[in-house]
C-alpha cells in the first residue's frame, strides 16, 4: 500500500472544536490500484493521522483506515473495469455549508446559483449564533436552514436555544444536528420540546448509545466514517467530513448509490459541496463551482485517473 500526505487551506475554522484552518489528511493507494481518503478530526475525537496511518501499516485499521480501504476496495474494482462508479447515477443535491469564515457576498451568490438551504455551524455561544441565523436567514428568505453545534451545548442549553428562537424562524429549520452530547433521556426531551434533531454518529460507533427507532432522529451519515446504517427512521443526509475530493467523492458516489432508485422528491439535501471550503488546487478546481450538485470528474472509479498517477506516492 502506498500514501501521500496533503493539507486543504480553509476560509477559517470550520466548526465550533476546530480551529486550525489547515486541515492535513492522507490519500492511500493500495497494490490493486484503488484510492482512499483518511483525513482526521482529532478535535472530534478521531485518532491522529499519524496514529490512522501507524494502524493501517500493521493491518489493524482504525475506524477511518477501514472505511478508506472500503472506498479504495470499491474504486479498485471499478478502474479495474474500466467504468466510472457514477455511471447511471444521479448526483444529490447539497445545502451551503456556512461556517463563520464564509461571508454574506459569497452567500448572496451560492442563492443565485441554485442553493436551496443554508447549514451552519454553530457555537456555544448561543446570543451569536441566533444573531448568524437572524441575519442570514433574513437575507436568503427562501433558504431552509440547519445548524451544527458539534455536542458543544448541554441539554439545558440547547433547550434555551430554542426556546429563543422566534416562531418564524423555528419553521424554517430542518434539523438543529448534535445540540449536545446524545442521550436517549436528554434527546427525548428536545424532541418533546419540538425540536427537529440530526444526529451525526462520528467514528467510533461501537460505543455510542443504542438509538431508539421510534425516536424521530434524522442520521447524518458520513461514508468516511460508517457504513449505510440500515432501519433509519428517516431518509438520511449524506455529508462529507470536509476532507479531500477523493473523500469527498466516496461520499457523494455512496449517497447517489444510496438513492439510486429513489425519486428526487425523496432525496433530502446532503452535504457535498464542501470543496467550496477550501483554496483552489488541481483537485478542487475538477469538482465544479457553486453549484447545488457536485461535478463528478471524469475517468475511472471516482475519477482524478490523471491527477493521481502524478502523485508522488510514499511505501506505506
Amino acid at each position: 500500500m502506498f500514501y501521500h500526505e496533503y493539507s486543504l487551506t480553509a476560509c477559517g475554522p470550520l466548526n465550533a472544536r476546530a480551529a486550525e484552518v489547515c486541515r492535513k489528511g492522507a490519500l492511500i493507494k493500495t497494490d490493486e490500484g484503488g484510492y482512499g481518503c483518511i483525513q482526521p478530526w482529532p478535535e472530534l475525537g478521531d485518532a491522529t493521522l499519524q496514529e490512522e496511518l501507524d494502524a493501517l501499516r500493521k493491518g489493524r485499521p482504525l475506524p477511518l483506515g477501514v472505511r478508506a480501504a472500503e472506498c479504495a476496495r470499491t474504486d479498485g474494482e471499478a478502474r479495474a473495469r474500466g467504468v466510472s462508479l457514477f455511471d447511471g447515477l444521479h448526483i444529490p443535491e447539497s445545502h451551503a455549508t456556512l461556517p463563520s469564515c464564509v461571508s454574506p457576498a459569497t452567500i448572496r451568490i451560492m442563492e443565485s446559483k441554485g442553493f436551496k438551504a443554508g447549514k451552519i455551524k454553530a457555537s456555544a455561544n448561543l446570543a451569536a449564533a441566533l444573531e448568524r441565523l437572524t441575519m442570514l436567514a433574513s437575507m436568503v428568505p427562501s433558504w431552509r436552514w440547519r445548524l451544527d453545534f458539534n455536542g458543544c451545548l448541554n441539554e439545558n442549553d440547547a433547550l434555551k436555544f430554542w426556546k429563543s428562537l422566534p416562531h418564524h424562524l423555528k419553521t424554517r429549520i430542518d434539523f438543529i444536528e448534535d445540540p449536545c452530547p446524545f442521550s436517549i433521556q436528554s434527546w427525548e426531551r428536545l424532541v418533546d420540546a419540538g425540536m427537529p434533531l440530526a444526529l451525526d454518529m462520528g467514528s467510533d460507533v461501537e460505543h455510542q448509545p443504542a438509538i431508539s427507532s421510534d425516536l424521530p432522529i434524522i442520521r447524518i451519515v458520513k461514508p468516511a466514517r460508517e457504513a449505510t446504517p440500515e432501519y433509519l427512521y428517516e431518509p438520511p443526509v449524506f455529508t462529507t467530513v470536509m476532507d479531500h475530493p477523493v473523500g469527498q467523492l466516496w461520499a457523494v458516489y455512496q449517497a447517489a448509490e444510496y438513492y439510486r432508485n429513489s425519486l428526487p422528491t425523496e432525496i433530502p439535501l446532503c452535504g457535498l459541496c464542501t470543496h467550496l471550503l477550501f483554496e483552489p488546487d488541481p483537485f478542487i478546481d475538477r469538482m465544479g463551482g457553486m453549484d447545488p450538485q457536485a461535478a463528478v470528474p471524469g475517468g475511472t472509479g471516482l475519477g482524478f485517473d490523471e491527477l493521481l498517477e502524478h502523485i508522488p506516492w510514499k511505501i506505506l
